[in-house]
């Protein structure tokens, strides 16, 4: 084999090889990132909608068990005996299944806020909803109560506990009281001494029941030196719960329902303009979500209308998506 029949590529070959070999590189690392970028706001955007339909699923199971008296439905709540402390504070008073506080401006809501409800960020309004908590026990007096103001004797064949010092309903379904469980040990719910208005019969049902208090709060986590807004849950049984980052702002209308028809809504008003709590049929809440992040390629401020009110947003680079609901109170009383 002669020298001229054996050599490599020349300097334009390898040159050429070269050049193709950085365009499909470069190629291959186009679409690498395009894909990356279309991953992370996907991701992004789950992330939006999952904390939207979290905040949304919990308020609508507390709100569908609003209002709930025992297995009477039709107990009127002015009729129904409270036998808590204080009866007519916040988280005791079970005379209506919701309540509401309107925004009226920085730092102010109609009616003034209670003192339970702890920083409160401004331009949110607040909910209030007294329920019963999901998958709450039911237990069945086996004797009828010494007295009204005796300790309550129940079936627990299964074992269940409950929250020491939370509250309950028990209900005959001709009667009822709100009252405060002290404990539950060997089947004796202490009542300590409340006075429940009658001596409740065998096969009566008690039932856990609390107050609930959704409002947007900042968070308890520091991200990159800045707390994002979040809605938080109060209730008796359990204290201050901070449920889902990043919900930035809440509106509530509530269904009045209409004098010739208890069970049509006539109109949807603010908190500060309904007179009578015992009216609402329905709620419908605006959340506004916005990403934990600054994650948006561009600083931009937009206006979003939560039932009616415009809520303008910084100049920032956080993500944001709306959310709205309406859902009927199956509880309800008048």
């Amino acid at each position: 084999m002669s020298r001229t029949s054996i050599r490599g590529f020349s300097l334009v070959e390898l040159m050429v090889a070269m050049t193709i070999g950085l365009i499909l590189l470069g190629g291959a690392i186009s679409v690498l990132y395009s894909s990356k970028l279309t991953y992370n706001e996907n991701e992004r955007v789950a992330r939006l909608q999952e904390s939207g339909r979290a905040a949304v699923e919990v308020m609508l199971r507390d709100l569908r068990a609003g209002g709930y008296k025992g297995c009477n439905e039709f107990i009127a709540s002015d009729t129904m005996t409270n036998a808590l402390a204080s009866p007519t504070s916040l988280m005791s008073n079970f005379s209506a299944q919701v309540q509401g506080y309107e925004s009226t401006g920085t730092g102010t809501w109609s009616p003034a806020v209670d003192a339970a409800i702890v920083s409160p960020r401004s331009g949110s309004d607040i909910l209030v909803v007294r329920t019963t908590p999901s998958n709450a026990p039911t237990f069945i007096t086996n004797a009828a109560m010494a007295s009204a103001t005796a300790d309550i004797s129940v079936d627990n064949p299964l074992g269940r506990t409950i929250v020491n010092n939370s509250y309950a309903i028990i209900s005959d379904c001709q009667n009822a009281a709100v009252f405060k469980m002290n404990s539950l040990t060997a089947g004796t719910i202490a009542t300590g001494g409340a006075n429940l208005g009658l001596a409740f019969r065998q096969g009566s049902r008690v039932v856990p029941v609390d107050t609930v208090v959704y409002y947007i709060r900042d968070s308890a986590t520091v991200r990159n030196g800045v707390r994002n807004p979040s809605l938080w849950r109060v209730t008796v049984a359990e204290g201050a719960q901070e449920l889902v980052e990043g919900v930035e702002q809440m509106q509530v209308l509530y269904g009045v329902a209409s004098a010739s028809n208890p069970l049509v809504v006539a109109s949807y008003e603010k908190a500060s303009a309904v007179t009578n709590w015992n009216r609402v049929i329905s709620v419908s809440i605006a959340l506004l979500i916005r990403s934990v992040e600054p994650t948006s390629p561009v600083d931009e401020s937009r206006t979003y209308n939560l039932l009616g009110t415009d809520v303008v947003t910084p100049n920032d680079r956080y993500q944001r998506t709306l959310y709205t609901t309406t859902v009927a109170l199956r509880n309800t009383t008048q």
